[in-house]
């Protein structure tokens, strides 16, 4: 049990069953199977980081080619992850006696999502800054968030999902271009965007914060 409060992924084992032992305690008290699709967007929350654990532990040394690939897929997964902020729009299918449940809920899945993406992303980012340099990092950290931002919407409004890119490509760049004149879609892209980017940086700045009194 020790070795799990040890590794990030042991302690991302024990928030993601934390997640779903809250839903089964629902469960219990609703007889209810409402917000199991909230399992399933956790499972999608854990494929970017997955993703980034495997190109940063196993393909450091292929070819660009092949890692602009990886990066490419891991991409198209990455707005799965802080998409489950989203889910709280399910709030008002809530019983009145157990609004408290579910915002915890809705919480605790939201922010294990969000924790997801940001690790990855700094993986990612480690990953090109070790691989090229720090300022194609940085242009692709920020060219990630935004992007994951009107993945978002994507996924949230226009009802796409990441494997649409490769069995109704035309479609999701028809319903993309037109929703240029929607502000919402800037309004969702921006936002998220920023939040994420927000986020990470914090993160980052804290890590490095962390490595400088190691060293001292």
């Amino acid at each position: 049990m020790k070795k799990l409060f040890r590794t990030t992924k042991g302690l991302l084992f024990l928030l993601i069953s934390f997640c779903i032992f809250l839903w089964l305690i629902r469960i219990s008290m609703t007889k209810s199977l409402f917000f199991g699709f909230l399992i399933w967007n956790l499972f999608l929350a854990y494929v970017p980081y997955f993703i980034s654990s495997i190109i940063k532990e196993k393909m450091q040394n292929s070819s660009t080619f092949k890692l602009i690939i990886a990066l490419f897929v891991w991409l198209l997964f990455l707005p799965n992850a802080p998409y489950i902020i989203t889910d709280f729009i399910h709030l008002h299918h809530a019983k009145a006696n157990l609004v408290w449940l579910d915002i915890f809920i809705l919480f605790a899945f939201s922010s294990t999502g969000l924790l997801l993406a940001i690790l990855s992303l700094t993986d990612i980012y480690k990953l090109i800054k070790q691989k090229w340099n720090l300022q194609y990092a940085n242009y692709f950290s920020i060219s990630a968030t935004f992007l994951c931002g009107f993945g978002i919407y994507l996924g949230r409004f226009l009802r796409f999902n990441s494997w649409d890119v490769f069995t109704n490509p035309l479609l999701i760049l028809k319903k993309s271009f037109l929703s240029i004149n929607d502000p919402k879609t800037w309004f969702i892209t921006i936002s998220f965007g920023s939040f994420l980017y927000l986020l990470f940086s914090l993160f980052k700045s804290v890590e490095n914060i962390s490595l400088e009194k190691q060293k001292h």
